[in-house]
């Protein structure tokens, strides 16, 4: 589970990345609520899908796919898991 983590996330997992790690959580934790995700990182929503393009590119996956939003939601729960 853990290489499935890392290798689905690997764009995101460096120290520097943890604002967008923060915004792909929210985001994937509201159901992919881009309202609800901007208000709760007190962004504009500009600003919020220009994160979500940023973290679309790193990840090389398309958040609005549900298999692969489902992909990275999995591995982001299992990488936050193994955080604790």
């Amino acid at each position: 589970m853990q290489s499935f983590a890392e290798r689905e996330l690997d764009g995101l997992l460096c120290e520097t990345d943890e604002d967008l790690l923060s915004v792909l959580r929210t985001y994937l934790a509201t159901g992919r609520n881009k309202s609800r995700t901007a208000q709760l990182h007190h962004v504009s929503r500009p600003a919020l899908y220009r994160r979500l393009e940023a973290i679309q590119v790193r990840l090389g996956v398309d958040l609005d796919d549900f298999e692969q939003a489902a992909s990275v939601h999995i591995a982001l729960l299992a990488h936050d898991a193994q955080q604790q």
